[in-house]
């Protein structure tokens, strides 16, 4: 009865992988149609979408093939390669119509990939460091010097007041982008079974990590980032760690802090505002001035947007004008008023651009990378939690910053200025999106899945499910 059962499920296994393969069709179809509509739209960026669209052919139609063929998640490779597609289309329109301080550039998508497929080799070696328990110092360590060389070396180019770049020569790197990296691979560690740390170690040891990354982006007066690793934290903590009283009193000391804090914001800028206005606020409340307003006003314009409609509110008024002309197809009027139409509110380009017919796709292809990634998981969890941590891990840092970066730009929730995955542009965060989706995507394949080692160093035995011959015939 047992061999029926798993003759069975090999049965429905080899149903879903020969429909797998249109998921290679559709995205190749949809980066043609793409270039049809951009046709239609404007010459130039069609021509320019031209020099992309050869290269993303390739890459989705030999890449598909091959996951395809080590029967890899092909409706994760379908929703990632839909993306980059739809996210390329949208740069070179950006370019042609709203003329952005940096064009799109063909060479640093490809430089994204390349740093992606290192990424990929070099996990074959950083997941069996990650069972060790020293690396998660290490990790620690990584993360404050990044915050300490931003403090000193950081700059911001845009002029926001947010020091979270670094110049390399002709290079600029947001460096904050890599504290994502590091937290991913922190908490994986955290929680080997090598390790064999007590619940109560691993809740220390998770706080040290969230106070490096809470006092490193009040220094540099970034808080985007930190709500998303604020979100991985608890997220983890909450599924990862086993049922009992201290992660429940934990969880909800954390949440009222949270609430706290940001009354606490409130108090402060009714208390300080009149002598900031008057410029006789001493040192260190001179200092921390601008985060408690910039808090104050992110919060604040969500639900009031004339409360500052030329500074804090501006983007949204502009998008909220832009997002209620976009139509179903598009709708360029407004195309030109919404600021940084290709990184912040890229979301909002895209309804103007393209219509709310991609922007409904788009949510739904995030929505499947969170299925995946999730269900990915899942199936780690059963033979090793530090894989099983990688994947979800990448999985909430695309997602949720999708989710939180749409919210935001729709005047949802509090905006946070962040890049949404594979819509945006900028060469740090592409290749952190690139190599986060490509190695969920190498980890999804049925040999890496199944070939790695438990936890404990065991093999699980695969059971005999042949039939003989005889049994074949009735």
């Amino acid at each position: 009865m047992r061999k029926v059962e798993l003759l069975e499920e090999t049965d429905e296994e080899m149903d879903e992988k020969d429909t797998g393969s249109r998921h290679i069709i559709l995205p190749i179809l949809l980066e043609i149609l793409l270039l049809g509509i951009l046709l239609l739209k404007t010459g130039k960026a069609a021509l320019n979408y031209v020099y992309a669209l050869i290269p993303l052919l390739l890459m989705t139609a030999v890449y598909g093939t091959r996951l395809y063929n080590h029967d890899g998640d092909m409706k994760l490779f379908g929703a990632c390669a839909s993306l980059t597609a739809i996210g390329t289309a949208l740069q070179v329109y950006v370019d042609a119509l709203y003329k952005p301080l940096s064009g799109f550039s063909l060479l640093k998508m490809g430089m994204g990939m390349l740093v992606a497929v290192i990424f990929v080799l070099l996990y074959a070696l950083l997941h069996k460091l990650l069972k060790k328990s020293w690396i998660t110092y290490v990790l620690m360590i990584l993360a404050a010097f990044i915050y300490i060389v931003l403090l000193f070396k950081g700059y911001d180019p845009n002029g926001y007041g947010t020091s979270a770049w670094i110049s390399i020569g002709s290079i600029t790197l947001q460096l904050t982008d890599v504290t994502k990296v590091a937290a991913v691979l922190f908490y994986a560690s955290l929680f080997s079974t090598e390790a064999g740390r007590s619940d109560q170690k691993v809740l220390w040891l998770s706080n040290i990590f969230f106070l490096i990354n809470l006092i490193g982006s009040v220094l540099i007066y970034e808080l985007g980032s930190f709500f998303i690793l604020f979100f991985l934290h608890l997220s983890i903590l909450f599924i990862f760690m086993k049922k009992g009283k201290k992660k429940r009193i934990y969880l909800l000391v954390v949440f009222g802090l949270c609430a706290f804090a940001v009354g606490l914001v409130y108090v402060f800028h009714a208390l300080l505002y009149g002598s900031a206005m008057a410029g006789t606020l001493p040192g260190f409340l001179a200092r921390l001035w601008p985060l408690i307003n910039k808090v104050y006003l992110r919060f604040s314009v969500t639900g009031n947007l004339e409360l500052d409609p030329n500074g804090a509110g501006y983007q949204l008024l502009q998008g909220r004008k832009a997002l209620w002309m976009s139509g179903l197809f598009g709708n360029t009027v407004n195309f030109h008023a919404i600021p940084v139409a290709e990184s912040d509110m890229a979301f909002v380009a895209l309804c103007t651009g393209f219509g709310f017919i991609f922007a409904f796709a788009v949510v739904g292809l995030f929505w499947r990378i969170w299925i995946s990634g999730s269900e990915l998981s899942r199936k780690y969890l059963q033979n090793s939690t530090t894989d099983a941590i990688v994947v979800y891990g990448m999985t909430v840092l695309i997602f949720m910053q999708a989710g939180i970066v749409i919210l935001g730009s729709c005047n949802v929730i509090p905006f946070t200025g962040l890049p949404i995955p594979f819509l945006s542009r900028g060469g740090t965060y592409q290749a952190i999106v690139y190599s986060f989706s490509g190695l969920l995507l190498h980890m999804s394949e049925s040999e890496v899945l199944n070939g790695g080692d438990d936890d404990d160093g065991s093999e699980e035995e695969i059971p005999d499910i042949t039939i003989p011959a005889k049994n074949q015939a009735h």
